[in-house]
């Protein structure tokens, strides 16, 4: 049951939404990178030019100081969205007016808890003043909305949403080679969305973007369905808390499995005691009973066991339903009085009370009356070869379990200890804010740092190499024209090696005794490859990025600067003149020490901006946190399965030991030893266990 709710709320994602199965989202491919966004001029363009969209949309992430009466908050979730962004989602106002909500440049809307956060209350929020990357004199927006909070299973989480009219407003609006928009779309209802009019639609919106894109910039749009977005999506710069389908499938499996493995159980015990209930039976047909009758009795009591069974469940269920939405990061809730969940729980009490009961109805109504009134026993043998080909059945699922197991242990360990290229221990990050001139704070950080001769090597970066999410075409000269190479692209300055002691292989590393570096490049060894250039030869080559040409000067040794489940990209290093993160190298016994000499620097320049700080190793930490889950939740299922399965084997042999005490009695006068009686009562199933682990580990395998 609590599989069976699992993979039911992560197949309901998005679904809330009117009109799901009408709403699409466009992906891009870039050379070998799949990304989730697209260019923002995208939405508008295929609006008006292709009549089955009936609308369009945009969603431009953000991360922002807001400032909202006299505090600060440093909000993540933060979207710019198009008026009609509401009128395609089903993500319904508390307070304002659905069609002017988006529609000034200086609207905001909040969700409820925002608006609680901010305010107190979303009525109190109405009208009220906020403030974009300062106070006073930054950005002013006035709460034009707010909306009921997000439910859990949307695969878009945000707290504020702006216009896109104020986006547009920096300048962004008609620019094709930045693809930082998601883009979403609503089909017309009259559209039949079959495979080929879905692929018919892609080559419109390719042939509308390629005739609007003058960048070079060489791109593959497709189009995904948003009840897919969720479970069904590997891209680049996609939103987080995505699923994955293959979950889905192995722990239904799973929950196959341990219904099985319980069945089993249940038809082994009763098959093994049914000539105890011979003469029942002989008695029975006796006195009229039909074979039909006797085999409906039987399955009946499974049946009826087997929702008293579920009584059980259903009431310990309601008790372990907090403790199990914290393994699994969820909030699910158990509805009793959807007719569907009732279904599916009575439904599947049915089928395994009619399964485990089919075998031992079907053995126990063939029983012949005269020898069953009589005493004589049936032949055991056909009993005893079913038992045993059960007993084997069940403890392969369990060695199965027991072994993928293992390996998702042994994966969330090579993921926790793997050598990504760099030092991620005790690595200390602070942001820098995103407003002012930040060459000139930059540069008064690092002189009022240097004042503190005691904090450990530091360094300053546009991002942090743990996800990298920006980046652009790479060019050198005598290139084929018909190939694209991206690659990311950072910003650092020249204590970045050192800091995170990674290893320069070729060339050296910008210096601020070498001018010119502010036009230089560092690659990575994985860029020299891709552009078919040995090391050797490497230095002193030109290079373009963004229009911007540059020389090669070093090679830093490939490291993952996004998770360790996509392979390396060729990456760009280029010499910082702007701010980022501060990141600095600790030891675990002065931390408290460094941390208040940080905040006491970064008051001094950036005075009451929240100051906030992180480590290295847990942002890449966070980056597992759903292989983390899936292998806690995979661990506890398998342990209950092999339980289950031990549970049923103990039954056996139990009812085996209580058939032969006469016979241990006659042993042990004779001399037997407890060890001799021992081996002779579990020798059988050590021999069947044995059999199920040889079938099982190349199944495993």
């Amino acid at each position: 049951m609590f599989i069976f709710l699992w993979v039911q709320d992560e197949l309901s994602y998005d679904r809330f939404n009117a009109n799901a199965d009408k709403i699409y989202r466009i992906t891009a491919k870039l050379s070998d990178v799949e990304a989730a966004v697209t260019p923002p001029p995208l939405a508008a363009a295929i609006d008006a030019e292709i009549p089955a969209i009936e609308k369009a949309t945009r969603l431009i992430p953000l991360h922002k100081m807001i400032t909202a009466g006299t505090e600060k908050f440093n909000e993540k979730n933060i979207y710019c969205a198009d008026t009609n962004f509401l009128k395609i989602f089903s993500y319904p106002l508390l307070e304002g007016n659905l069609s002017v909500a988006l529609s000034s440049p200086e609207a905001v809307v909040l969700t409820e808890a925002t608006a609680k956060k901010y305010f107190r209350s979303a009525e109190a929020a109405m009208g009220k003043t906020i403030y974009i990357d300062n106070d006073i004199t930054g950005t002013s927006l006035t709460v034009t909305g707010v909306l009921r909070n997000i439910p859990s299973n949307s695969h878009l989480q945000f707290d504020l949403l702006l216009s896109t009219k104020l986006y547009d407003r920096m300048g962004n609006a008609g620019v094709w080679d930045n693809y930082a928009a998601y883009v979403y779309f609503r089909l017309d209802d009259n559209f039949k969305a079959t495979p080929d009019a879905i692929n018919a639609m892609e080559r419109q919106i390719n042939a509308i973007k390629n005739k609007s894109d003058q960048s070079g910039t060489h791109s593959s749009l497709s189009i995904q369905a948003l009840t897919d977005i969720h479970l069904r999506s590997n891209f680049m710069l996609d939103v987080g808390g995505q699923g994955n389908s293959r979950q889905v499938t192995i722990f239904s499996l799973v929950a196959v499995f341990i219904l099985l493995i319980a069945c089993i159980n249940f038809m082994n015990l009763s098959t093994a005691i049914s000539s105890q209930r011979a003469k029942e039976v002989g008695m029975r047909k006796t006195v009229g009973a039909q074979k039909r009758q006797l085999i409906f009795q039987f399955m009946s009591e499974s049946v009826m066991l087997c929702f008293i069974s579920l009584a059980v469940a259903v009431t310990l269920m309601v008790l372990l339903l907090p403790v199990f939405n914290q393994l699994a990061s969820k909030s699910i809730s158990l509805h009793l009085l959807d007719m569907k969940t009732v279904a599916a729980l009575l439904g599947t009490a049915v089928v395994v009370g009619v399964i485990s009961g089919s075998y031992p109805a079907f053995i126990l109504s063939s029983f012949e009356i005269q020898k069953t009134l009589k005493g004589v026993q049936a032949s055991a043998n056909g009993k005893r070869s079913y038992i045993n080909g059960l007993i084997v059945l069940q403890f392969a699922i369990s060695v199965i379990l027991m072994i993928s197991t293992l390996v998702v242990y042994l994966q969330l360990q090579f993921i926790k200890n793997r050598n990504i290229g760099f030092d991620k221990d005790n690595l200390l990050y602070v942001q820098m804010p995103q407003v002012g001139d930040l060459k000139d704070n930059k540069d008064v950080l690092n002189a009022m740092l240097s004042q503190h001769p005691d904090l450990g090597d530091y360094t300053i970066a546009d991002h942090l190499p743990t996800y990298l999410t920006t980046g652009a075409p790479l060019q050198w000269p005598g290139m084929d024209p018909q190939k694209q190479v991206m690659a990311s692209r950072l910003r650092t300055d020249e204590n970045f090696i050192k800091t995170f002691g990674m290893q320069l292989i070729a060339g050296r590393f910008f210096s601020d005794d070498f001018k010119a570096d502010d036009s230089s490049y560092v690659v990575n060894e994985t860029a020299l490859k891709s552009m078919g250039m040995p090391m050797a030869v490497a230095i002193g080559k030109k290079i373009i990025m963004n229009e911007s040409e540059g020389t090669i000067i070093g090679v830093v040794k490939d490291f993952n600067f996004k998770p360790i489940q996509q392979p390396i990209e060729p990456l760009l290093i280029r010499n910082n003149f702007v701010g980022g993160y501060l990141v600095m190298r600790t030891s675990s016994d002065n931390v408290p020490h460094v941390v208040e000499q940080i905040k006491e620097v970064f008051g001094s320049i950036y005075g009451d901006y929240p100051f906030s700080y992180g480590f290295v190793n847990e942002d890449l930490s966070m980056l597992y946190v759903t292989e983390r889950r899936m292998g806690k939740l995979f661990t506890v299922f398998s342990v209950l399965s092999i339980i289950i399965a031990t549970l049923g084997l103990f039954g056996l042999t139990t009812y085996a030991v209580q058939k032969r005490t006469k016979e241990i009695g006659i042993r042990k006068v004779l001399g037997a030893s407890v060890s001799g009686v021992i081996t002779l009562l579990s020798k059988d199933f050590i021999k069947l266990v044995l059999i199920a682990t040889v079938i099982a580990v190349p199944i495993a395998w």
